[in-house]
């Protein structure tokens, strides 16, 4: 496993992020699969996606420490490589500046968009 991340197991149910919820990881998905979904606490939750291995979830808090606009949870065991906020704002610090500023932006853009209302 690559320095500075931290192998984590997730039952099925589990969560890895809440939405709402600040965050202080992100998860690269070594196996298993995740859903994740909006409003997931509420009585009619969407699922947006599934992922698997090879997606990363969580990332967006660490970008911008707002809490995830989506939960992540887990629907069949899955493990991880978690990296702490500590660890991947080390890592950004590092980054090139104008690649800094390209992926902040990119991290607005996508929280406005699922602000918006959706067009039927």
């Amino acid at each position: 496993m690559a320095s500075g991340f931290e192998q984590k197991t997730f039952k099925p149910n589990e969560f890895l992020v809440k939405e709402g919820t600040p965050s202080d990881a992100a998860f690269l998905i070594s196996s298993g699969k995740v859903e994740i979904r909006k409003g997931a606490m509420g009585s009619n939750p969407q699922t947006i996606a599934v992922l698997g291995k090879g997606a990363v979830v969580g990332e967006m808090s660490l970008f911008d420490d707002h809490p995830p606009i989506a939960s992540a949870i887990a629907i069949e065991e899955t493990t991880t490589s978690a990296i702490s906020r500590d660890e991947f704002q080390r890592r950004v610090s590092a980054m090139d500046p104008v690649m800094r500023v390209i992926l902040k932006i990119m991290v607005d853009r996508i929280r406005d968009m699922s602000k918006k209302p959706k067009v039927s």
